[in-house]
Order: structure tokens, then sequence, then C-alpha cells
């Protein structure tokens, strides 16, 4: 009976042995696939940008032969569209440091030193808000 039992605990161990390296296969799959997938989504990316280039230079020259056409008109009417624009304002800044102080807005801002806690939590310090969370990572080769 001990040979049997063990003999069968030899074949789980062999059956666990397969099943996990068939799972590491899907794994390398799917991590291939998404890889993929993201050249492929960088790709429609740049296309995409490059689509809405051409779209706004050639609007732009529409805009720019229209109104050299017609300086007055605010609105164009076509059989399918329509070109309708509103005036607008925006303040540029040429020289910040040359404005007044009553002219500037301060903010500050604070965020975690998060290597001199980690620092400090390996040395034995107890701070209050901040924990050092170990993790073990794992690849597959």
């Amino acid at each position: 009976e001990l040979e049997a039992a063990l003999l069968a605990e030899e074949g789980n161990k062999q059956a666990l042995a397969a099943k996990a390296d068939a799972t590491c296969w899907v794994i390398e799959h799917l991590r291939g696939q998404a890889a993929y997938r993201q050249q492929q989504a960088k790709r429609l990316a740049d296309l995409a940008r490059s689509d809405a280039g051409r779209a706004d230079a050639l609007e732009e020259s529409l805009i720019f032969v229209l109104t050299q056409l017609q300086p007055a008109a605010t609105r164009f009417s076509f059989p399918d569209h329509e070109l309708s624009s509103r005036k607008s304002s925006a303040v540029v800044i040429d020289d910040e440091q040359a404005l007044d102080a009553e002219w500037l807005t301060f903010s500050t801002t604070s965020k975690p030193d998060k290597n001199a806690i980690k620092e400090a939590l390996k040395a034995g310090r107890q701070i209050t808000g901040a924990q050092l969370l170990n993790r073990r990572s794992w690849r597959i080769h």
C-alpha cells in the first residue's frame, strides 16, 4: 500500500508539473499577444495623430482661402456643412519674470519621500501612515 501511495503521489507531482508547464505556455502566449496589441495600438495612435494633423491643416487652409475671399464673414454655409466662428481672447505671457507680484499666484505641493521612508523603515523606525511591504516578483523563462 505504501508503494502504491508513493507512486500515486509521484504521478500527481508529474501531472501538476505538466499542468504548470502548460499554464506557463498560456501565460507566455498571452504576454506575447498583449505586446503585439500594444504595438498595434501605438501604430493606430500614430495613424490617428497623422490623420488629425492632416485634417487640421486642411481645415486651416480652407478657412484661409474662404476668409481671403470674404474677410468680414463669420459663417460659411455649404450644402452639407457649415463653418462658423466665435471670438475669444487669451492672455499671452511674454516675460513672466517682468510681472509684478500682484499678478502672480503661488502654490506649494508636497508628496511623500518614499526612498527616505523606505530607508527609515528598514532601519527599524516606526512611521505613522507608512509601512514597508515586502513582495516577491516572479518571471517565466
